[in-house]
């Protein structure tokens, strides 16, 4: 008699300690990437800006022949959709570009040619 109460006694303590722990709701991790806010946007990429001569130029490229010290060098600018362009261009007109560097490519942002060059 004494086995069976001290076996009953001990499902007892048992089911007070692991009760509690199966009644808990599940957790659920959430990584910090999906608690942004979807109305924040993401944070503007750093731009720089250019001048030179227009080396040459196409509907998706375009080439700035830039002085850099004694040596002239010649930028590539990859044109896209986004890009907003003053101007006509034109091989010899000198032209500003603003662009962002992505991947290894610099995206033209914003193109002001000259007028009268």
């Amino acid at each position: 008699m004494n086995v069976s109460k001290l076996v009953l006694l001990s499902f007892v303590v048992v089911g007070l300690f692991v009760a509690p722990a199966w009644a808990r709701p599940a957790t659920t991790v959430v990584p910090a990437q999906s608690q942004q806010s979807p109305s924040q946007p993401p944070a503007a990429a750093a731009t720089a800006t250019v001048s030179g001569k227009i080396a040459a130029a196409t509907d998706s490229s375009v080439s700035l022949e830039v002085q850099t010290g004694s040596d002239p060098q010649t930028v590539q600018f990859v044109v896209n959709s986004d890009t907003k362009v003053d101007g006509k261009l034109a091989v010899g007109s000198m032209a500003t570009v603003e662009y962002r560097t992505d991947g290894g490519a610099n995206i033209a942002t914003h193109i002001t040619v000259q007028s009268g060059s």
